[in-house]
């Protein structure tokens, strides 16, 4: 365990909507971390939850004075939730952990001593899959034991400049706080996929980042969850903040990387899989939905036109008003036939 000092040593920033089902297992494996109490902190953000999500963490709040619960007036979206932990955090470091997850504390004090030995801007570790119910269906290991490198340093040796394919999911990070304050390193709110470019950034503007190869976070399958309908129908919110939003922060982060290869990797993953992804996405969603989608677009008209550059043909015939949605329309009942019969598409 680390020595105990007088500052806290790590604040814990769980976001909190709409949860009242999970968030007691994901609080109760928080205070078995092995860590004293007076080490840590919980700070829980509760996002305007319309469930009973606020009076668990009432109820955990008298049970832990090392608790806060700091309640937004309007929904900011986890995005927003996470902001709100970084600006409000007392710890030295941070870790973002979704209030449907748990984590898993062996070991993890350790790791907590090797980051501070270390001065380190950025821990990372690997995480674990589970059920609804808390089973493990199975481990995703991507780190090993490292040594001290910088951002750039550490991608090549560890991701060998694949770091554009591992995007996402920053709790398999403990963050330096002032690290991420000193750049600036917050989230789009309001939108999905608000970490698609946090992590990468935070990994590559780091001076001093190692990675451990033990297991310390246990990563929910929600069917509920934005995640969890990876590859199926997503609403039409989500479809156009994965494509234009996500998708454009993430072309503009490219242009700021300087190894060459890195930018191009990033640049081409941003213009084929999120600028121009809206597209099938839009196909295996439905026909209201779809709606809905064209409606954000021609709310965004001005914006859209500095996409159409970035745009394949075909993007740029579905985006076209009127002719557009008959077009897509059509191309999503022949989609659907062809899975239907079992067709790969």
């Amino acid at each position: 365990m680390p020595e105990k000092q007088n500052q806290i040593l790590l604040t814990f920033i769980v976001p909190c909507y709409n949860v009242e089902k999970y968030v007691q297992r994901c609080l109760d494996s928080i205070f078995a971390c092995g860590l004293e109490e007076d080490c840590f902190e919980v700070l829980c953000v509760n996002d305007c939850s319309p469930d009973n999500t606020i009076v668990i963490l009432n109820s955990n709040q008298k049970s832990h004075s090392n608790l806060r619960v700091i309640n937004h007036e309007t929904n900011k979206g986890l995005g927003g939730g996470r902001n709100t932990g970084i600006r409000e955090a007392r710890g030295k470091y941070l870790w973002f952990v979704d209030s449907d997850d748990e984590i898993t504390p062996d070991g993890f004090a350790d790791a907590l001593s090797k980051a501070m030995k270390d001065a380190l801007d950025v821990l990372c570790f690997n995480y674990c899959r589970i059920d609804d119910e808390g089973k493990p269906l199975s481990k995703h290991i991507v780190f090993g034991e490292s040594s001290v490198g910088n951002g750039f340093s550490f991608e090549k040796e560890v991701f060998q400049h694949g770091l554009v394919n591992h995007m996402g999911y920053v709790w398999r990070f403990l963050y330096r706080t002032e690290y991420l304050r000193c750049h600036d390193l917050f989230f789009p709110e309001q939108v999905h996929w608000e970490d698609t470019v946090f992590m990468p950034k935070s990994i590559l503007l780091a001076e001093r980042i190692a990675s451990v190869s033990q297991v310390f976070y246990a990563y929910r399958v929600n069917p509920d969850s934005i995640s969890g309908v990876f590859g199926k129908a997503y609403p039409a919110k989500s479809i156009y903040d994965f494509s234009f939003c996500a998708g454009w922060d993430l072309l503009r982060f490219s242009e700021e990387i300087k190894d060459n290869a890195l930018r191009d990797s990033f640049k081409n993953i941003a213009i084929q899989k999120y600028i121009n992804g809206f597209a099938i996405h839009l196909l295996r969603t439905s026909k209201k939905e779809r709606k809905r989608f064209f409606g954000l677009i021609w709310e965004r008209k001005e914006e859209v036109k500095s996409w159409k550059q970035y745009l394949n043909l075909i993007n740029r015939i579905m985006l076209i008003p009127l002719f557009g949605p008959l077009v897509t329309d059509l191309m999503a009942r022949v989609y659907l036939m062809k899975k239907k019969n079992g067709n790969k598409v």
